[in-house]
């Protein structure tokens, strides 16, 4: 947050952050969504939004795959 307010935040590194938060966000939801069961898909419980969100964040803001690839770039690979 400090690199973004300071305007020196690389776009590696904004990719690096998103496909990081991204990636957890939706293993943490998985799991949770195992516990709920078959009630976990049930639009009236919170748990099936979340599951909702956490799929569309691999799209919107860059696809996990684009930042993988932008990712792999600044390495050398």
């Amino acid at each position: 947050m400090e690199e973004l307010d300071a305007g020196t935040l690389s776009a590696v590194d904004a990719a690096k952050t998103k496909l990081f938060c991204t990636e957890m966000q939706s293993r943490v939801v998985d799991k949770c969504l195992q516990l709920h069961g078959g009630y976990g898909y049930i639009l009236e419980y919170p748990i099936s939004r979340l599951y909702t969100d956490a799929r569309v964040t691999r799209i919107y803001g860059g696809t996990s795959e684009v930042l993988k690839s932008l990712i792999s770039k600044s390495l050398g690979i």
